[in-house]
């Protein structure tokens, strides 16, 4: 049902939305649903019928596809991933603000395991890439890219270890699962701490680590093809179409006085995945993009849902 009918699927995660006494609004607040609904008033009364809701979904399906079938065209000998960890590998014991796998193997989370109370249903979660699949990672190329980040004063951590809890989140099983399906292409997941304070990086210095990165890859041995990923977001869970905008255009432009500039109080909650987005940026200033798309999928009257944005720099 969930893969025919993708109008029903956004409508129970409207429902479930409707229930929260806090979420972020586009000022970084926490605030209960119903005063975002209030404050909206009908503003997004037309955004929130089947038949958007269904032109939406295939329109982010297209762009998927458009993606993965590029992705594949470039013919990579590897691919990082730059993701943000949701308690998956990392908890309040240990929380890194940034770092590098450079084990051979991902274990992709269990959908069947405790995901930290998260009210999402076991088949969403593999639709997200939470299967229990193994990947192929590249732990030469871990360490090379963790050894050339210290030597330019990033004091990442490191992990090399077979996850032994729930295993890599959605951020790095969607990439290799959906987009990247039955390419074998071994990966670099970098896990950046977007959610959780008080260590979370400053927008400033995910762009100064995607620069970094860029170097690193530059002089990594054997002249292999790597893409950069930027897995998740735009915003979410309220939907901020002016900042997506605004990020996507500034990194059309190359714009890197607007992405460093990004305040912390606006990258709270699943907008903080704009992150991700802002050190591929850094790490692609000499690329152009090829295409963008960007789907604002509003779920409620209260305009919660996220910014769905694809697209490719070459």
């Amino acid at each position: 049902m969930l893969a025919q009918e993708p109008a029903m699927m956004w409508k129970l995660r409207a429902e479930q939305d409707k229930t929260y006494d806090q979420l972020h609004d586009t000022e970084g607040a926490l605030v209960p649903y119903a005063e975002l609904e209030a404050r909206a008033g009908e503003r997004f009364s037309s955004d929130i019928v089947p038949e958007i809701w269904n032109e939406r979904y295939a329109r982010a399906q297209a762009s998927i596809e458009r993606l993965s079938a590029d992705l594949r065209a470039l013919d990579l000998d590897l691919v990082i991933i730059v993701g943000d960890d949701q308690e998956e590998l990392f908890d309040f014991s240990n929380l890194p603000a940034i770092s590098v796998f450079y084990g051979e193997m991902m274990t992709m989370e269990d959908p069947d395991a405790d995901n930290h109370g998260r009210p999402i249903p076991a088949e969403i979660q593999r639709r997200l890439g939470n299967d229990g699949a193994v990947y192929r990672a590249d732990a030469a190329a871990g360490r090379f890219l963790i050894e050339s980040l210290i030597e330019q004063e990033f004091d990442v951590a490191s992990t090399n270890a077979e996850p032994t809890g729930t295993g890599f989140g959605h951020a790095y099983g969607w990439v290799l699962g959906r987009l990247l399906s039955g390419a074998d292409i071994p990966a670099v997941p970098i896990m950046l701490n977007t959610y959780f304070p008080p260590n979370q990086p400053t927008a400033a210095r995910c762009y100064e680590l995607g620069q970094a990165l860029r170097k690193a890859v530059e002089s990594l041995p054997g002249q292999r093809r790597v893409g950069v990923v930027a897995s998740g977001g735009l915003s979410h869970f309220v939907v901020d179409h002016d900042l997506d905008q605004r990020v996507l255009e500034a990194m059309r432009a190359h714009d890197a006085a607007f992405l460093r500039s990004i305040p912390q109080r606006k990258l709270r909650s699943g907008t903080s995945e704009i992150r991700n987005w802002v050190t591929v940026a850094g790490a692609s200033e000499h690329l152009t993009a090829r295409w963008i798309d960007y789907i604002p999928a509003v779920r409620t009257l209260g305009g919660t849902g996220i910014g769905l944005a694809f697209g490719l720099w070459s």
